[in-house]
C-alpha cells in the first residue's frame, strides 16, 4: 500500500527523530496520540509506545507527579 508523504516525516527528521528513538505517544484522552502512532508505524518506526490513558488517567491518580 503506497501512502502519500505528510509534513509529518519532514517534521520527524528535521528533529533529527529516526527509527532509533523510542517513541511515546500520549495525550488529553488517548485518541489523538493513536493517530500520531499510526503516522510514526506508517513511516517505519517500530520502537513505539502508546499510553492509552493518557492525560485523563494520569490526572485522576493523586500520588503522580504533574509538571
Amino acid at each position: 500500500m503506497t501512502f502519500l508523504k505528510l509534513p509529518t516525516e519532514s517534521l520527524l527528521t528535521s528533529k533529527k527523530i529516526n527509527s532509533e528513538h523510542v517513541l511515546y505517544f500520549t495525550c488529553g484522552s488517548g485518541v489523538t496520540a493513536c493517530i500520531a502512532l499510526l503516522v510514526a508505524t506508517q513511516y517505519g518506526y517500530e520502537r513505539i509506545c502508546l499510553y492509552d490513558g493518557s492525560w485523563v488517567e494520569w490526572g485522576a491518580i493523586d500520588h503522580l507527579p504533574i509538571e
